[in-house]
Order: structure tokens, then sequence, then C-alpha cells
């Protein structure tokens, strides 16, 4: 299926692990994005209902709100989305492979789709004006708007497909079919869950604008129909998240969710902590509130999402562990073929930039690349996550040499060594050396 990984050279951070990277861009990313997919359905409804009260006090709202909705969706949102190529193209560039070779043509959909938001959008924001004045039928206006919530939509059916693919394979894995993997069993789960979220975020973003409406009433009125946004998608979230735990999951996974490792627990429990207070948030935004609350409250709506957000990505990364792509990728960007050749003739062997070989004078430069090749997606050197520095001190050579020999088993969540007998002690005759070079360093100072 797809070319061994192997291949690829590896972008060593050296202090940070490259999974935190992505997660921090991603997180942003993903925040400004869904809301970009639920917005154009609110501000279709927002206008609707401006043109049905005859309000030109909405009408002017929804044009203001239109265009900070451009700016933040197709500047900071199109900004943070080549971000994330970039980043993920350079920790993982493996697990990029899987993704472009299995799905280009609905990467190449998806990139029509966007197309078609961007000129539906600018259409529609460009003649907003004109159809205040009258110059420009509301239904050929609201029919733009449409069309870019429909292309929005798409958008984000395409990318749904991908991203649960990693998650829930399913039989692509046996068959290698293009449908068994757009189609995986998480797809539907995780869409009810995005789209819901979606149009939750679209009502957040709304009250950056509505709270400061002059008019009083249309004020109350629009922070009113933001509120409805926020809390009825909610019914759709939860239907998604219940039908990911009945079967949207493999068992393994459903039993690591259950776990709750420490990389999982404190997220999980953000999410289940931030969801329901979100909902009361967006309820308590029904009864009247003094103008001069709206900014602080407001501002802790909004990090509110951004947590929801934030921990149920985390969370849904990090319960697939120790894969990559479920059941055929590791993390490390390892494939399960590629393993088997390593463990018969050596990691280094197998890689086209593994210059060092095993057996050579210098087998703590080799222990660095094999650290870097199998180990750095997830543990970085002094990182502010999974730092590999504390989880070998005081093992000395032999211990380490045998935890390593127990990933995979003892530690399920990790993906086993792959390479000989004699690279895994390079390994860990290399991690051994951090902690007397901290004591060197130390003493230096």
């Amino acid at each position: 299926m797809i070319t061994s990984a192997m291949n690829f050279p590896i972008w060593d951070l050296n202090g940070m692990n490259g999974g935190l990277l992505i997660a921090l861009i991603a997180v942003i990313h993903v925040f400004v994005a869904q809301f970009a997919v639920g917005g154009g359905f609110f501000l279709v409804f927002a206008e609707r209902k401006g043109f049905r009260e005859n309000s030109p006090q909405i009408l002017k709202w929804v044009h203001w709100h239109t265009r900070f909705f451009l700016l933040v969706t197709m500047v900071f949102g199109g900004i943070t989305g080549v971000g994330i190529w970039l980043v993920t193209s350079l920790v993982s560039p493996a697990g990029i492979s899987v993704l472009i070779r299995e799905f280009v043509y609905a990467w190449a959909a998806e990139w029509v789709f966007f197309l078609g938001e961007i000129l539906a959008l600018l259409l529609y924001a460009a003649s907003f004006g004109r159809c205040r004045d009258g110059q420009y039928a509301p239904r050929d206006h609201m029919i733009l708007g449409a069309a870019y919530a429909v292309f929005a939509f798409l958008s984000l059916f395409i990318i749904n497909g991908i991203i649960s693919f990693m998650l829930t394979p399913g039989d692509w894995v046996r068959t290698g079919a293009f449908w068994d993997a757009f189609f995986n069993p998480g797809f539907l789960p995780s869409l009810m869950f995005r789209f819901g979220l979606s149009l939750t975020l679209a009502g957040m973003f709304g009250l950056i604008t509505a709270t400061n409406i002059k008019h009083e009433e249309t004020r109350e009125d629009m922070v009113r129909f933001c509120a409805q946004w926020i809390c009825l998608p909610f019914v759709l979230m939860l239907v998604g998240i219940v039908a990911y735990i009945m079967w949207g999951l493999p068992e393994e996974l459903d039993q690591a969710l259950q776990r709750g490792t420490d990389d999982i627990r404190p997220f999980l429990r953000s999410f289940l902590d931030a969801a329901p207070v979100l909902f009361l948030a967006g309820m308590f935004l029904f009864i009247r509130l003094p103008k001069k609350v709206y900014l602080p409250y407001v501002s802790f709506v909004l990090l509110l999402g951004l947590v929801v957000v934030g921990s149920f990505e985390w969370v849904r990364e990090t319960v697939r562990r120790p894969w990559l792509v479920y059941g055929y990728m590791y993390s490390n960007g390892i494939t399960l073929a590629d393993g088997k050749r390593m463990n018969e003739k050596g990691a280094l062997a197998n890689s086209g930039w593994g210059t060092l070989r095993a057996g050579t004078k210098e087998p703590l430069a080799a222990g660095r690349f094999l650290f870097t090749q199998q180990c750095s997606s997830c543990h970085g050197l002094g990182a502010p996550m999974l730092d590999i520095k504390p989880r070998v001190k005081d093992r000395g050579e032999e211990g380490i040499a045998a935890l390593l020999g127990g990933q995979g088993k003892i530690s399920p969540y990790m993906p086993p060594f792959f390479g000989t007998e004699e690279e895994r002690l390079m390994l860990a005759r290399w991690l051994a050396s951090l902690e007397e070079q901290g004591k060197a360093l130390a003493r230096a100072r």
C-alpha cells in the first residue's frame, strides 16, 4: 500500500516533542476552522431573522459580523491551516504520506470545496451593502450565504473522513480500499459531534460582536439568538459522543479510554467538566446581563470552548497510542511491515538516513539517532510534556534496556522497540548517558 516510512528524514526538535507542537497549532486551527463551518449557517439564519423582522439594526450587525467572520476564518484560519501542513509534514512525514496517498482524490475534492467557500464568502460579504440598500434581492444574497455554508460543510465532510480514518481505519487495514478508509466506523459519530461543535462555536463567536451592538434591544435579542446556537447543537454533540463510545471505537481503544492513562485522564476530565459548563453558560445568556459584564463573560465562554475543543482533540489523538493509523502505522511513523524488516536486518540498516550502522565506533551517536527515529515523535529532551529524562533517571543502562524490551507489552500504549539487540543496547546506553551529561553540566555551572 505505502512506501516504507524509513525513507523520510527526521525533524529533530531537541527540546520539544513533535506531538506537542502539532497539538498547539492544531487546536487553534480546529477552533477557528470549525467556527468557519458553523458560521456560514449562522450568518444565513441571522440575516433571515433581520429581513423577517424588518430590522435594520439586526442587518447592520450581521453585515458587521460578516466582516469579522471573513477576517478570522479566511485570514487567521488560512494561516493556521498552512501551519498545520508544514508542522505535520516535518514532524510526521510518513503519516502525511499515508493520508495523501490514500486520500488524494478526497483532498482534491476538498480543495475544490474550499475554493467554493472562498468565492461564495467574498461575494456574500461584498454584496451585503447593496442588499441592505435594496439594490440586491435578499433571497439571492442569502443563496450566496447558503452556498458558502454548503461548501464549508462539504469540506468538513471530507476532512472528517480523513481524520476519523486515523483512529478507526476499519476494514481498510485488510482491504486497502478507499471507501473502507473514508466511511470508516468512526465517520458518522465524528461527523455528528464535529458539526454540532461547529454550530456551537458559531454562537460563541457571534457573542464577540453581538455584545458590542449599541442598540440595547437589538443587543439583547442577538445575544439570546447566539445563546440558542450555543445550547441547541449540544444534542447533536451528545449523540455523536455516545455513538463514538458505543460503536465508533475498537474494543482496545475503548478500554484505553476507560483505563485513562496519565496523558489521557486530565484531558478527558477537562472535556467532561468543560462541556456541560459551556452548555450552562449558554443557558445563562437568556437572562439579561449588565453590559459591563459581557466582556469578561464572553471571554470565559470562549475559553470554555477552547478547552472543549482542545481536550477532545487531545483525547482523540492520545487514545489511539501507540498507533498513528490504528493497526497499521505506529506513532513514530513505523509500519508493521517496516518493523518486521527492522527486527530482522536492523533499524539503522533499513533507514536511508541512518548513516551510522550498528557496530560502528560511535554507539552513542547511533543511540541518539535511534531515539530521534523511534521516540522523538512523543518524547522530548526537557520537553514540557513526556520528557524522556525523568523516565530513565536512576535506571542504569541495563534497566533502560529492559524497559525498551517491555515496550508494547508492559507499556501497551508505546510502540515496541524495532531493531536488533545490539541497537537496543545502543539506545539504552545513550539514554543512560543523559543523566551523566546533566550532572556534568551542573558541575560546570
